[in-house]
């Protein structure tokens, strides 16, 4: 066997063993929204397995829409097991992006809880915001209107030249 050859095959190796070893996911901007646009519509229609399915990786890399509907999905068991402390976690970490609507939905479920799961319920919001936060997950924020409606959207979108750390979502407390 020639050597230039050999020295082709051994340098080819080592190339693809690194790329093994690092493990980096990528998606594009375009997928994760349309993941998002699409589990949402899938919670509207009462399909909410097909909903968490869509909507999870998308929370987890910081949309809001995905996660303020992952939020109600914990806080009313829709797919999930109810759970007011994850439910909470989520809707917490969504308000990041100052919808009115959600912050006062918000706020209305914590002060109707007690000082001690209001303790939690702090705990998990610092823990959620360091995990799928729009600083953690370089997550940028902006409000927009159509010309022919009022309504105002929130879009939010990922830097494409950052890397982040995924989490997976709890599911259980």
């Amino acid at each position: 066997m020639d050597f230039r050859l050999l020295i082709v095959i051994f340098s080819c190796l080592i190339i693809l063993s690194g790329c093994q070893s690092i493990d980096r996911i990528s998606k594009t901007q375009t997928s994760l929204a349309l993941e998002e646009f699409n589990g949402i519509k899938k919670f509207q229609k009462g399909d909410y397995a097909e909903s968490f399915k869509l909507l999870k990786t998308p929370a987890t890399w910081g949309y809001k829409s995905a996660q303020y509907t992952i939020a109600f999905m914990f806080l009313k068991g829709y797919h999930v097991e109810q759970s007011t402390l994850l439910g909470m976690g989520w809707l917490g970490v969504a308000i990041e992006e100052e919808n009115d609507e959600w912050s006062e939905q918000y706020k209305a479920l914590y002060d109707s809880v007690s000082p001690e799961m209001q303790k939690k319920i702090d705990k998990i919001v610092e823990e959620y915001i360091r995990r799928y936060g729009m600083k953690a997950q370089n997550i940028t924020c902006s409000k927009t209107s159509t010309i022919k409606s009022r309504v105002v959207k929130h879009i939010c979108f990922s830097s494409p030249d950052t890397v982040s750390t995924i989490y997976d979502i709890d599911l259980v407390e």
